[in-house]
């Protein structure tokens, strides 16, 4: 499949076009659900990657597209096929033990509130390197990642 970077080719669009910002945020909570799916079994028992099996890179980054993707955006298809996922996603989580109570203390500021993935999209932002969570406002003021940056402590 041939995969286009949408915000590369026209960052423009996201702004223009309704549809389009509605996709990215929904695929920005799509990779915030994945950090931690990895590590809740009963996600993984019931399949919550398999939920978009036909759309494998929207679970691997919010930025690429296929030709496919943007021809059943504009027919309105994709848009309540992504929203039922993240719904679906959403009530996992909801009716989760082990996710709902996955929550996290901000390793730069190191102080409430916890950091959960589902969280307000916009309070936080995730490292796109490690997928690591953090405050948006310590993600902002960080010049670099401290998950990533602890990771290659440990491998030297």
């Amino acid at each position: 499949k041939e995969y286009l970077n949408i915000e590369t080719l026209n960052p423009l669009l996201f702004d223009n076009v309704s549809v389009m910002n509605q996709l990215r945020e929904l695929r920005e909570k799509i990779i915030m659900y994945k950090a931690h799916f990895f590590q809740c079994s009963k996600a993984l028992r019931e399949g919550m990657f398999l939920k978009l099996k036909s759309r494998q890179h929207f679970i691997d980054t919010s930025k690429l597209y296929t030709l496919r993707d943007l021809v059943e955006a504009n027919s309105g298809t994709l848009l309540p096929e992504v929203q039922t996922v993240v719904e679906d996603y959403a009530r996992h989580v909801q009716d989760c033990d082990t996710c709902t109570n996955k929550k996290f203390l901000c390793p730069v500021c190191e102080a409430p509130p916890l950091i959960s993935p589902f969280n307000d999209v916009y309070s936080i932002a995730q490292c796109s390197q490690c997928h690591g969570v953090l405050h948006r406002p310590c993600f902002n003021k960080s010049d670099k990642c401290p998950y990533c940056s602890a990771s290659l402590i440990l491998e030297l």
